[in-house]
C-alpha cells in the first residue's frame, strides 16, 4: 500500500519541529527514500527528485511524472529525457528546477548522507567535478563490461522465447509479466532489480496491466534487465494471435529493412544524429511519420548512456561503444505499433550485433 497524504503531512509537521528546534529555515531532501517518506512520491529509479520543506511547513517537490494528490504545495517539473533518451544530468536538472524554492533567509539543512555526498566531501571544499569525465570514459566499454552486457542480453533472449511460446488471445498482460519475471530470474541465476520498460499489447509501451490481450493486437516487449550491474536493452514485437494483418506486415518489413542501412552507416567518427536522420528519412519514404522518438542510445551501467542516437544530443560514435538501435512505427491500424531493437558493439574492425533473437512477428 502506498503512503498516504495524511501520513506524509504528519511526518512533515514532525520534521518542521526539528527545523525550529535547530534554528533552521528549511531542508532540502534528495534521497529517493526520503523524498517518498516526506511527500508520497516514489520516483523512477533512473530519474531524480528532490523536495524542499521550509519552517512554515510549505513543501515544494521537483520531479518528473509527478502524479496528483501528493502531500505537496507546489510541483516543479523537469525534463528527464529528450526524444525518450534519458540524460545523465538528472540530479543537476532537479537542483536547477528547485533552486528558486530554497530561500537564503536563514541556514538550511540537507540529507547530506544521501547519495555519495558524505564521501565526496572528503575531496574538500575546492574539489573539481570529475563526473563529466567519468561519463565520457564510460562510453567506451572494456572487455569485462561487454561480457556483462552479453550476459544481460542472454536474459532478454530467454524472455523473448518464453513470450513467443506463451502469447495467445485472452492471456492477461500481468500474468505474462509474472511468467517472464520467473524466466528472467532463472536465466540470470539471481534476483533482478529491473526487467525493462514495456509489457503491453495494443499500446506503444508501458508496464503490464490487468487486461486480456486480444486477437489482432501486437505485443511490444522491451526487455532491459541488469546483470552484474550492467544493462541490456532490446525489443521485439509479437503478434498475439500469430496472424499479422497486411498493415502490420508492411510496417514490420519497413523496420526490418532499415537495420542493414544503419549497420552500414555506423563507424567511428560519425555523428549519431546523422544516423538518426537516415532512419527518419527512410521511414518517411516508407509512408510513415518518421522517427517519433530516439533511434537508440548507449547502454551499460545505466539503461541510457552515450552515444545517444538523437538529434537533441551531440554524440559521436567511437570504438568501444555499446549501443541500441530501436526504430518504431505506431498507428491505430497496427494495434498499436511495432518497435524492433538490437544491441551493437563498435570495434576497430566494424560493427558487431550482440543480439541474436529473430526479429520475426511470431
Amino acid at each position: 500500500m502506498a503512503l498516504t497524504r495524511e501520513g506524509c503531512r504528519e511526518r512533515q509537521r514532525r520534521l518542521v519541529e526539528v527545523l525550529l528546534a535547530r534554528g533552521l529555515g528549511g531542508v532540502v531532501l534528495s534521497r529517493r527514500d526520503h523524498v517518498y517518506w516526506l511527500t508520497g512520491f516514489l520516483c523512477n529509479r533512473h530519474q531524480a527528485a528532490a523536495a524542499a520543506l521550509d519552517q512554515a511547513g510549505r513543501v515544494v517537490l521537483a520531479g518528473a511524472g509527478v502524479p496528483d494528490g501528493l502531500a505537496v504545495d507546489e510541483t516543479l517539473a523537469y525534463a528527464p529525457s529528450y526524444r525518450a533518451t534519458l540524460h545523465s544530468r538528472q540530479h543537476e536538472s532537479v537542483a536547477q528546477a528547485l533552486a528558486g524554492a530554497v530561500s537564503r533567509g536563514g541556514p538550511w539543512a540537507a540529507d547530506l548522507g544521501g547519495g555519495a555526498a558524505c564521501v565526496t566531501a572528503l575531496a574538500g571544499p575546492d574539489a573539481a567535478d570529475i563526473g563529466p569525465d567519468l561519463l565520457r570514459l564510460r562510453q567506451q566499454k572494456s572487455a569485462d563490461e561487454v561480457a556483462s552486457i552479453r550476459a544481460a542480453i542472454d536474459v532478454t533472449e530467454a524472455m523473448y522465447a518464453a513470450a513467443r511460446l506463451a502469447l495467445r488471445p485472452g492471456l492477461d498482460e500481468f500474468e505474462l509479466f509474472c511468467h517472464l519475471r520467473a524466466v528472467a530470474t532463472s536465466a540470470a541465476g539471481g534476483d533482478l532489480e529491473f526487467l525493462g520498460n514495456d509489457f503491453q499489447a495494443n499500446s506503444p509501451g508501458g508496464l503490464p496491466r490487468r487486461r486480456p490481450m486480444q486477437a489482432g493486437e501486437l505485443y511490444i516487449l522491451d526487455a532491459g534487465p541488469a546483470v552484474d550491474g550492467y544493462f541490456a536493452d532490446n525489443c521485439r514485437t509479437f503478434s498475439v494471435d500469430r496472424d499479422p494483418s497486411p498493415a502490420q506486415w508492411h510496417a514490420w518489413r519497413a523496420l526490418d529493412g532499415l537495420f542493414p542501412a544503419i549497420e552500414a552507416a555506423v563507424r567511428p567518427g560519425v555523428a549519431a544524429a546523422a544516423v538518426f536522420q537516415l532512419a527518419d528519412e527512410y521511414l518517411r519514404e516508407q509512408g510513415y511519420a518518421g522517427m517519433v522518438h530516439h533511434l537508440g542510445h548507449g547502454v551499460g551501467l545505466a539503461p541510457h548512456e552515450a552515444p545517444q542516437l538523437n538529434p537533441d544530443y551531440q554524440a559521436v560514435f567511437a570504438v568501444g561503444d555499446v549501443f541500441t538501435v530501436e526504430p518504431g512505427v505506431y498507428a491505430d491500424d497496427l494495434r498499436a505499433g511495432i518497435r524492433l531493437e538490437e544491441n551493437y558493439l563498435l570495434t576497430s574492425t566494424g560493427i558487431e550485433r550482440l543480439t541474436h533473437f529473430p526479429r520475426d512477428l511470431f
